[in-house]
Order: C-alpha cells, then sequence, then structure tokens
C-alpha cells in the first residue's frame, strides 16, 4: 500500500470513528440552545467551586459522549452561562467517567476488571485538580469567542406564537426544529473542519512512525508511560473504543502505561486539540495540556509501584 492510501485509509477510519459523536454532540448542543433558557441553565449550576468539580466530573453520566462530542456541548453551555472551568472538568472527565466508556472498558480488560475502575478513579482525580487550579485560573476571557450571533431564531420563534396561525403549537414546534437543525449544521460545520485537519495530522504520524520501534520502549520505570500517552495522543481513538487498542499492549507493557494510554488519550488528542483551540485561547488549552499530561504520568507510574508492591 502506497503512502498516500495508507494516509486516506486511516483519515477515513478516523473520520468514520468520529463523526457519529460529534453529529450526537452538536444535536444535543443545538436542543440545548434551543430548549434551555439561560435562566434555567444558571439555577442548574451550582454556585461553589466544589460542587461544580463535582457537577462538572459527574456531567458524563448525563451526557455519555466521547471527546468529539463532548467539546461542542460544552462550547454552547460555557456561551449559555456554564462556568469555563466546569466546562473544563466536564471535558476531561466526560469522555471517561461515563457508562458507555466504563462498559467497553470492562469488556476489554475482562481479565483485569481493576483497569475499568482504576481509569474513572485516576479521570476523576485528573478532572478535579484541573478544576481547582481552573476555577482560579481561567476566567471567562479565555473563551475566543464570548458573545453569541445576533439571534435571529428569537425572532422566528415569537414570530410563530403570533395570534394569526390556526394552529399555533404546530407552528411554534416547527420553527424550534427549524432553529434545532440550523444550529446543528453551523456548529457541524464548525467543528468538522478540525476533526479533518486532526485527522490528517494523525494519519500522517501513523504512517511516518515504524511499528518494530515499540518494542524498544517497553521497558523502564517512565519511558513506556511517556510513550503509551504520546501515542494515544496520536492515534485520537475515541474513548468508546479506546480500550480495546490498549489491551493489545498488555504483554509487552506495564498496567500502568496502558492506563496512561486509556485516561491522557481521552482526555487530550491531535483532533481534540483542534477543537479545543476553537473555544478556548491557546495559553489556556498549553496550561490544561501539561497539567493533564503531569498528573496522568505521576498518577499512573503510582499505579505500577502499587501493583508491584501491593
Amino acid at each position: 500500500m502506497s503512502f498516500i492510501q495508507s494516509v486516506s485509509t486511516i483519515v477515513i477510519a478516523i473520520l468514520l470513528e468520529s463523526l457519529p459523536y460529534v453529529l450526537l454532540g452538536v444535536l444535543i448542543s443545538a436542543v440545548l440552545q434551543t430548549m434551555v433558557s439561560d435562566s434555567l441553565l444558571q439555577r442548574w449550576m451550582p454556585k461553589r467551586t466544589l460542587p461544580g468539580i463535582l457537577f462538572g466530573c459527574l456531567l458524563g453520566l448525563v451526557f455519555p459522549l466521547c471527546e468529539c462530542g463532548i467539546i461542542p456541548v460544552v462550547h454552547r453551555l460555557i456561551r449559555k452561562g456554564m462556568p469555563p472551568y466546569i466546562g473544563l472538568v466536564f471535558i476531561m472527565a466526560g469522555p471517561i467517567i461515563n457508562p458507555i466508556v466504563f462498559i467497553s472498558t470492562f469488556q476489554a480488560f475482562r481479565s483485569q476488571p481493576e483497569m475499568a475502575f482504576s481509569r474513572i478513579a485516576l479521570a476523576f482525580v485528573v478532572s478535579a485538580i484541573i478544576g481547582w487550579i481552573a476555577s482560579r485560573r481561567v476566567q471567562i476571557n479565555s473563551l475566543r469567542q464570548l458573545t453569541e450571533q445576533p439571534d435571529q431564531h428569537a425572532s422566528r420563534s415569537q414570530h410563530a406564537k403570533s395570534p394569526f396561525p390556526k394552529n399555533k403549537q404546530a407552528v411554534y414546534w416547527k420553527a424550534k426544529l427549524h432553529d434545532m437543525l440550523e444550529h446543528a449544521a453551523i456548529e457541524m460545520f464548525d467543528v468538522g473542519k478540525f476533526i479533518v485537519l486532526g485527522a490528517l495530522a494523525t494519519a500522517l504520524l501513523q504512517t511516518a512512525v515504524s511499528k518494530d520501534w515499540l518494542l524498544t520502549v517497553s521497558s523502564g520505570s517512565w519511558t513506556p508511560h511517556l510513550f503509551m500517552m504520546g501515542l494515544s495522543y496520536v492515534l485520537s481513538i475515541c474513548s468508546t473504543a479506546d480500550a480495546f487498542v490498549g489491551v493489545t499492549f498488555l504483554p509487552n507493557f506495564s498496567m500502568g502505561s496502558v492506563l496512561a494510554f486509556l485516561v491522557f488519550g481521552a482526555m487530550f488528542d491531535i483532533k481534540s486539540t483542534f477543537m479545543l483551540l476553537k473555544v478556548f485561547r491557546f495559553k489556556t488549552v498549553a496550561m490544561v495540556l501539561l497539567l493533564s499530561f503531569v498528573i496522568v504520568l505521576v498518577g499512573s507510574v503510582g499505579f505500577d509501584w502499587l501493583n508491584t508492591y501491593f
């Protein structure tokens, strides 16, 4: 297979895997924009930092999306009034702390069921620490776009409520559906170009790296963890499917390094980095990336240490 064919195959595979989840995410985003008012969202949001962090960590139980689908949802929630630090916590924790990912991880590691629970525990710790720091460092000016475009949809919805239609209810819901689909189409276009760019970068990196080199980095205390985290970032596998890839490394790599692969890759990869840069400024994304990397590295090495001595 030629270089161009290999790159094309990987790009298509990434797009086919991620686009359904992105579509689900933009549809949820459109529903939130159209059906959930700003005042209602403000009443739902915890006012204090610790409850806000817990709320962000567990929001994935309500919206079980992968990293591709979560970012459009968070973008919409922040623009409707969610504090940015809660949005960041949801972006970090949501792709892992959700029932779909737990089930897929448990199935992939049937002979090591502790991996599914360890993945959730490490993701919770990482997300909570990032949330605590972000609550003090990340403000609304960390966003790239602070305000909504002029709301033409409101005029349509108000028109739908006018007294002259015979069936006001039907016209109202028709207008709502139109608004929803329009929001979803705009969001899909905005997010889609970043996914394509990330998929292309991922494919180029995957094709250029020799697979025979893998065995040379599977020994040592820190090297396997660093390599597996870098690999998860490059491969950009959806969190609902990455466990079935990660388990294949167990014969050669430690449990902790595979745990690092599962946690860091679900929080950050090439395509999600591009998508995050659409929502947050570069300084914020770089800070969260560095924090995630360090905490996951220390946590996964500690996991191996615990397995060795207990």
